[in-house]
This record gives C-alpha cells, structure tokens and sequence, in this order.
C-alpha cells in the first residue's frame, strides 16, 4: 500500500504493509530445563539470500537458508485476548496445552517500525512433560505451516543468542535474554536445575 503525505512541509512517499499485530512467547522446559523454540522456513529469509548470491554470480543456496530459529509465535487475526491466541498457538506449534491465564505478559514493542509499525506483544509460559498433548503440535499443515520444536538448554542461551551464524529473529533474542536472567536471577521462579549443557538444539517430537 502506498501512502502519500506531508512531513517536515515537504510532500513524501512511503510504501506500507498492511498487517496483523503478532504475539510471542518464550516457554521455558521445566523439565528439560531448556527452552523450546521453533524451526520454520520464510520464503522471504530465502529470497534475500537468494538475491545475495545472484549478485555476485553464485548459485542458489540451499533451500536450509530460509529456515529460521524463532519463538512460538502467531498473528491477532481472531476476536481472542492475546493470553488466549498465545496459548491457541502454543499447542498449534509446539504440542502443549497451557491456560491462558498462565502465560505472563512481558513487554510490547513496535515490529518492523519501516514498513508496517504493527505492535508485538510478548509472553512467557512454563511447561513441564505432563502438560505434552500427544499429537499436537508442528504447526497447521492446512495452513501451510511445517513448524519443527527444538530445546535450547537453559545455560547456552548467551551463547546462543550471540552466534551469528545462527538465523534467528530479534524478538527470539530478546525473549531469551529477558528470560534466562530472570530465572539466573530468581526474579522468575520455577528453574531447580544447575547443569550445565552444551549448545546442541535438540528435536523435540510433536507426534
């Protein structure tokens, strides 16, 4: 959509996307005290690397170049609160059944302020193996989606969030770092374990 207007007496143009405000959540593993994240392919992720190795004559990469580490996640497109379209979304994506009123708002912050300033809000949620719905999860096929779970262990989340070679978005990084100081810190109950693990990013089953 274009939008045409005035700014600082000057007449401007700017092209803007119309779209949904989102919601997020970071849920931490009790159990596995880990926290699970999601592995999905953007279309958009694979077509700028694309356009990246056109430009200096390479071949197309992989198709593994759009594929992005991110948290659950999902759009307000529905007349729910956002308590309930996060837990909606955590048992489409990631196979658990959780409450709405057990998911704590975090924060919320403008996305992608340069085309669309819609709003994201962010929750977090504690999960644990007995809250696991067999069946669940990995997404809505009829919706396109092919969604994989995978488990962060809790004392490689610095490390983690600082790898770049890691494609991952800034609001799974924030998240993260929000909450791996809070339980660190006991600002955020519920974490018993000290191990430490290494940074492997484990699959977790969905079926």
């Amino acid at each position: 959509m274009g939008c045409l207007s005035l700014f600082a007496g000057k007449r401007r143009r700017w092209d803007i996307i119309q779209a949904h405000s989102s919601v997020a959540v970071v849920l931490y593993h009790k159990d596995l005290d880990a926290f699970l994240v999601v592995r999905q392919f953007r279309p958009a992720v694979y077509a700028f690397k694309l356009r990246e190795a056109q430009s200096v004559g390479q071949p197309a990469p992989d198709v593994a170049a759009g594929f992005t580490i991110e948290l659950c996640a999902g759009l307000v497109d529905k007349e729910k609160s956002l308590a309930e379209i996060v837990a909606e979304e955590i048992y489409e994506e990631v196979g658990y059944q959780v409450h709405p009123r057990d998911v704590r708002k975090v924060s919320a912050a403008v996305a992608a302020s340069g085309n669309n300033g819609s709003t994201s809000s962010q929750y977090y949620a504690e999960i644990d193996n007995s809250m696991r719905v067999p069946g669940a999860g990995g997404g809505l096929p009829q919706s396109g989606e092919a969604i994989e779970v995978l488990s962060l262990p809790f004392n490689s989340v610095p490390e983690f969030v600082l790898d770049d070679k890691i494609a991952k978005s800034t609001g799974l990084m924030f998240g993260l770092t929000w909450a791996y100081h809070g339980l660190l810190s006991g600002v955020l109950p519920g974490r018993a374990s000290i191990d430490t693990q290494p940074l492997v990013l484990q699959p977790v089953a969905t079926s």
